[in-house]
Parts: C-alpha cells; sequence; structure tokens
C-alpha cells in the first residue's frame, strides 16, 4: 500500500470514527431528550415550539461554542456532530411516542393491562419504522457535520481536511475523489439503515 492510499485510508476511517461517535452519542442524547419531551408535551405545548426552534439551528453554529469550552480537539468536533443528530432524534422519539394509540393498545388496555404493560407490549415495537427512519437521517446528518467541521476547524486527519489541502493546492482530481468518497460512504450507510427501516416496517 503507498503513501498516499495509506493516506487516503486513514482519513477515511477517521472520518467514519468521528461521525459513528458523534451520531452514537447524538443517538443517546436525542432519545432521552424525545422522551422527555413527549411526557412534557401533554403537560404544555411550549416543549414542541423549543425543538423546532433547536432544530432551526444549523448544526456548525455549535462548533464555535465547542470549540471554546472543550478545546481545539476531536471531543469538540464530536459533540458538535451529535448535537447536529440529537435534534433528529429527539423528534423521532417524539413523534413515535405521542403516535396515535393502536388497536393493540386498546385491546391490552381492555384486558386489564396496566400502562407500563401496555407501553412495554407495544413499545418501541410499533414506533420501530419511525425511530429507523430518524436514525437514517441523523446518520447522513452525522457525515455532512463531521466532514464540515474538520474542514473549518483545521483536522489534522480526516476528509474534511483533504478537501482543504486539496483546494488549497487547486487540485480538481482530489476534490472530485473526495466528493465521490463520501458521496460513497453515505451511500452505504443510508443503504445498511435503509434494510433497517424496511425490517422494521414489516416488524411493526
Amino acid at each position: 500500500m503507498g503513501p498516499s492510499v495509506h493516506g487516503l485510508v486513514v482519513d477515511v476511517a477517521v472520518t467514519a470514527v468521528r461521525a459513528g461517535l458523534g451520531l452514537g452519542l447524538g443517538v443517546v442524547a436525542g432519545v432521552v431528550l424525545g422522551l422527555t419531551a413527549a411526557a412534557m408535551a401533554r403537560r404544555t405545548s411550549i416543549v414542541e415550539g423549543v425543538l423546532d426552534f433547536a432544530r432551526s439551528i444549523p448544526p456548525v453554529l455549535f462548533l464555535p461554542p465547542m470549540l471554546l469550552m472543550l478545546g481545539w480537539n476531536d471531543v469538540a468536533r464530536v459533540c458538535t456532530t451529535a448535537a447536529g443528530c440529537t435534534w433528529l432524534m429527539a423528534l423521532s422519539v417524539t413523534s413515535a411516542a405521542t403516535a396515535r394509540r393502536s388497536v393493540r393498545v386498546e385491546v391490552l388496555r381492555v384486558a386489564g393491562a396496566t400502562r407500563w404493560q401496555q407501553i412495554a407490549w407495544t413499545q418501541p415495537w410499533e414506533g420501530l419504522a419511525v425511530l429507523a427512519l430518524g436514525l437514517r437521517a441523523s446518520a447522513s446528518m452525522a457525515l455532512v457535520v463531521t466532514v464540515v467541521t474538520e474542514m473549518i476547524a483545521g483536522a489534522e486527519h480526516g476528509i474534511g481536511s483533504r478537501v482543504m489541502s486539496a483546494q488549497i493546492a487547486s487540485d480538481t482530481t482530489e476534490l472530485a475523489a473526495d466528493l465521490l468518497i463520501v458521496g460513497g460512504l453515505g451511500y452505504l450507510v443510508n443503504v445498511a439503515l435503509r434494510r433497517l427501516e424496511d425490517w422494521a416496517k414489516r416488524h411493526a
């Protein structure tokens, strides 16, 4: 493996790891936030407005405060990526949790099941399709935000770093290759998650 190929592999791997960590952190935060919002939405309508406000903020705008709080490092980049995924997952979780009650819930209620039994026997199974869709959207967001943070924050490695180096060198061939790499990586992730979404729809 030549130096250039090795460098490409390293950069792709670094970007994939950053995006994966940001996605994982964002999914966890989004699930917690979504469940909390769903519970509060029944009591106050301001919760939905707050989530809409947060989703309207471009995720990259979280990078400067993250850099100030966490330093000029990968932690800030990963947390910025997580911030972009959190609101998408929170929307999916809230939508799934506040969806119209199914016939199965009504049958369980008539049969005398407690509220927690109704939830355990119907959720998150009935909301799997919505959650899978949220995960797929979050994965795409994670890749986009990760590459942008690598470009803006001057990462040493990563696809975003390669793009900036190619721009400075006016290397259009490298720029085109980087675009194809990002698109291909996103495509592969979406294919895998689309299969998960299809499985969820069949088992909902």
